[in-house]
C-alpha cells in the first residue's frame, strides 16, 4: 500500500507539473502521512493535458507527508 501511494505521488507530481497553468484552482486539500518503507519502482508518466474531474469530484491538492519530505499532488478529490 505504501509503495502504491508513493508511486501515485511521483506520477501525480509529473501530471501536476504538466497541467499547472491550465488547471482550475484547487477546492480542497487532503493530507496523507506515510511511514518509512522501501522505495518501489517509478511508474510510467501519464498523458499531458488539462484535468477534467468526473461527476462528484473536485480539483484539489493531496499533500503526502513521508520521511523524505512532503509532496503535493494536484488531483480530482471526492
Amino acid at each position: 500500500m505504501t509503495g502504491s501511494l508513493l508511486l501515485a505521488g511521483v506520477s501525480g507530481y509529473m501530471v501536476a507539473s504538466a497541467v499547472g497553468a491550465t488547471a482550475p484552482p484547487p477546492q480542497k486539500t487532503v493530507t496523507v502521512t506515510i511511514p518509512q518503507s522501501v522505495t518501489g519502482p517509478t511508474g510510467p508518466t501519464g498523458p499531458e493535458g488539462s484535468i477534467v474531474c468526473p461527476d462528484g469530484f473536485v480539483p484539489g491538492l493531496v499533500v503526502v507527508n513521508h520521511p523524505g519530505g512532503q509532496v503535493t499532488i494536484y488531483a480530482c478529490i471526492k
